[in-house]
């Protein structure tokens, strides 16, 4: 079986957070900054559920729009992992209408990929996954317990949990390092 990384997009291969802040201040003037958001459920006494999946969904139907752009390493991370054989699957918790824009994005900024995984349960690809990298500690927390290398982006939401069983970088050359390092000499899953 080929040595899988499951690989996020928001948060993980964009600054998807930055964009967020924007529009949920635009629902509510008094959210609060993303320094703020130390748990998951920041948002409740600001917007409703509605409101802040809609926002999400608003910034991924429009995904492809110059104004989204990758991290400056991220063209060269997901490189390098196909470079050194592994078989790249990008998920992501999206609803599946914004595929082709997501298609679209990754296309026009050259990130390389071997499948699209979109749906609101990415742990269905952790049986076949070697390395998961996400920014939520909980996808990272059900990734090391199915046997996985997991490591993500340091935020305010996952700060917390840096001592999990995973690891937590400033930037995707730091999470490449992490992986290459700690799979070196591991056999095939």
């Amino acid at each position: 079986m080929k040595n899988t990384a499951v690989i996020d997009i928001d948060n993980t291969l964009w600054q998807f957070c930055d964009v967020f802040y924007r529009v949920l201040k635009g629902l509510h003037a008094n959210f609060p900054p993303i320094e703020q958001w130390t748990t998951f459920d920041f948002w409740k006494q600001y917007c409703s559920e509605q409101e802040f999946i809609a926002a999400i969904n608003s910034i991924h139907r429009d995904q492809d729009s110059d104004r989204y752009q990758p991290y400056p390493e991220a063209r060269g991370f997901l490189q390098s992992l196909k470079e050194r054989g592994f078989h790249v699957i990008i998920a992501s918790h999206r609803f599946k209408e914004t595929r082709q824009p997501t298609e679209r994005w990754l296309a026009r900024h050259q990130l390389a990929y071997d499948e699209l995984h979109l749906s609101f349960e990415k742990s269905v690809l952790f049986d076949q996954a070697v390395v998961v990298v996400d920014d939520a500690p909980h996808t990272l927390e059900k990734a090391v317990a199915n046997g996985a290398l997991a490591a993500g982006l340091l935020f305010p939401w996952n700060l917390a949990y840096e001592e999990n069983g995973f690891g937590l970088f400033r930037d995707l050359n730091d999470v490449l390092g992490y992986i290459l390092t700690s799979t070196a000499g591991r056999h095939n899953r």
